[in-house]
C-alpha cells in the first residue's frame, strides 16, 4: 500500500509539469551533490529534522543534522520512547557510480552518519544516546522531475539510563522514497524505511526481534540568496549603465 502511494504521487507531480530537469541535488538518495550547499528540512518519526550539506571534493559531500526527537531515535522498534531530546549527526556520502540506460539513470552512494542523542525518557530520566548508521542509497530517475530512493540501512544504537538499565538496538531497514523536482531551487522529498530490528539489554533474558521503522517528508533548497543577490546586481548595473549613457547631442 506504501509503495503503491508513492508511485501514485510522484506520477501526478511529475505529469503535472514535466518541464525541468530531474532532481539536481538529493539529500536522500545516491547523488552526487551539484550545488557547493544545499539546505533540508523535515518531520517525520522519531524527529524534526534540519541537514546542512556541503559539496565536498571528488565524490565526497559532507554534512551536520540538528534533530528535535520525541521517539524511539533514530528508528522506532521497542517502544522505548524518548520523551524529548536534541540529536546531532555527521554526514558523508560517497557517490559509488553512475550508470545511465536508455530510459533511467542510476546513482549509487554510501553513507556514514554517526550521531549522538541528550534527552529525558519516558521515566523522567537522563539519557545519553550514540548511533551508527551505513546506508547505501540508489537514486532512480524515472521522469525529468522525479528520482524514485531505494536503498538498504544498517543501524546501531545504544542508549545509557541514569538509574534504568542501559540497552541498545540493531534495526536493518529498506528504504522507498521519491525525490521532486518542484522548480530549479527546491525539490520535496519523502522517505519511508521498514526491516527487522534486535534489541539487547535492558534487563530483559535475552534478545527482543520485531519490526524497525522510521520515516520522514520534507524539501531540500539551495542557491535562493544568489539568485535574489544576482537579481538585484544585475539591475543596479542597469540602472546605472542608464544612467552614465551620454545624451545625444542635437543634429544641426
Amino acid at each position: 500500500m506504501t509503495a503503491r502511494a508513492i508511485g501514485v504521487f510522484a506520477l501526478v507531480l511529475a505529469l503535472a509539469s514535466p518541464a525541468l530537469a530531474g532532481p539536481a541535488n538529493s539529500t536522500i538518495g545516491g547523488k552526487k551533490l551539484e550545488q557547493d550547499m544545499v539546505h533540508s528540512g523535515g518531520v517525520g518519526y522519531p524527529s524534526v529534522l534540519y541537514e546542512w550539506w556541503n559539496k565536498g571534493k571528488g565524490n565526497l559531500d559532507w554534512g551536520l543534522t540538528g534533530e528535535l526527537v520525541y521517539g524511539d531515535w533514530p528508528a522506532a522498534h521497542t517502544g522505548r520512547f524518548i520523551k524529548i531530546g536534541l540529536g546531532i549527526d555527521g554526514m558523508m556520502r560517497w557517490h559509488l557510480a553512475t550508470r545511465k540506460h536508455a530510459k533511467v539513470t542510476n546513482d549509487i552512494a554510501i553513507l556514514a552518519r554517526p550521531g549522538i542523542l541528550i534527552s529525558g525518557n519516558r521515566g523522567d530520566t537522563f539519557t545519553f544516546g550514540i548511533m551508527g548508521e551505513a546506508l547505501v542509497p540508489v537514486s532512480i530517475d524515472v521522469h525529468e522531475r522525479v528520482s524514485v530512493v531505494v536503498g538498504g540501512a544498517f543501524l546501531i544504537k545504544g542508549y545509557i539510563n541514569a538509574n534504568q538499565n542501559n540497552f541498545g538496538e540493531i534495526p536493518l531497514l529498506f528504504r522507498l522514497g521519491v525525490e521532486i523536482m518542484a522548480n530549479e531551487n527546491v525539490a520535496p522529498w519523502f522517505y519511508f524505511d521498514l526491516g527487522p530490528g534486535i534489541g539487547f539489554g535492558g534487563g530483559g533474558g535475552g534478545a527482543d526481534v520485531g519490526f524497525a521503522w522510521r520515516l520522514g517528508a520534507g524539501t531540500a533548497f539551495w542557491g535562493i540568496r544568489n539568485r535574489n543577490k544576482n537579481t538585484s546586481d544585475s539591475s543596479a548595473t542597469a540602472s546605472s549603465e542608464s544612467a552614465e549613457e551620454p545624451a545625444e547631442e542635437p543634429v544641426e
